[in-house]
């Protein structure tokens, strides 16, 4: 898939550069460049990548190792071994903010050729595209996604960050909270179906009596993991931080915060 191996790319960039002001932002998004829609979902503040470094070094020298010392390895085994790259990164996106989903419909543009379209062919694009654009459940909930990319070596990743995983067994293990410790509950949980899927984390806005979690006054928007899921036994554990910080005050879109 096109956008998929651009997404790869892009994030082996992060790891060397640092993220400018995007005073592109300032524009209409069908204006932004494939590179301007690639910072807003990798390497901007609605946008936070991780990568377990310590398990990522713990897992090169076992390889290593195991090369080093297994001289009966058959060259393709051996391949194999060597191009391990240890624990591979996660993206954490805050869906729910306009931008994110402006990007997303961009890049879908550029791949498709919009900017030369006709208007009739424009017209049937943007309709097709007004589902992901609106995020009707955005309106009453904060979604959250995660998407697994290739470790840093470009190695693809086995499965889906959390593929496999019920809401059940997300439910207590994930929220967000605000920088005075106030949160809410993971309500909805879309898994993975296949490596290169997201998964997609639903939070509701309002508490009981109408109140928004996030306001301009708000400092920071936190997705936490219980420490009782980080644990060993679980297969994803060494892929995701406690938890992912976004400034607020860096999240601004035209005259307010988007969340």
């Amino acid at each position: 898939m096109r956008l998929k191996g651009i997404l790869y790319f892009s994030v082996f960039l992060l790891f060397a550069t640092s993220v400018q002001a995007q005073k592109f932002l300032d524009k209409p998004f069908t204006s932004w460049s494939r590179e301007n829609a690639m910072d807003v979902i990798t390497a901007s503040p609605w946008a936070k990548i991780y990568q377990n470094m310590s398990a990522s070094a713990s897992a090169d020298m076992r390889e290593a190792a195991r090369s080093q010392s297994d001289n009966r390895l058959s060259g393709q085994e051996r391949g194999r071994s060597e191009r391990s790259g240890g624990t591979a990164p996660v993206i954490a996106r805050l869906h729910s903010a306009t931008p994110i989903r402006q990007a997303l419909v961009r890049l879908n543009q550029l791949a498709s050729g919009y900017d030369k379209m006709d208007t009739q062919q424009k017209v049937a694009f943007d309709e097709k595209a007004k589902g992901l654009l609106e995020c009707a459940i955005c309106q009453s909930h904060y979604v959250v996604t995660m998407t697994q990319a290739p470790n840093t070596s470009g190695q693809s990743v086995e499965e889906a960050i959390f593929q496999g995983m019920t809401f059940e067994q997300m439910k207590g293990n994930i929220w967000i909270e605000d920088e005075q410790g106030r949160k809410r509950e993971l309500v909805q949980f879309i898994a993975p179906q296949k490596r290169g899927d997201s998964a997609v984390f639903f939070f509701p806005r309002k508490d009981d009596s109408g109140q928004v979690l996030f306001s301009e006054s708000s400092k920071e928007v936190n997705v936490v993991f219980n420490n009782n899921f980080l644990v060993t036994s679980n297969r994803f554990s060494s892929l995701v931080p406690r938890r992912y910080e976004f400034m607020v005050s860096k999240m601004k879109f035209g005259d307010t915060a988007a969340f």
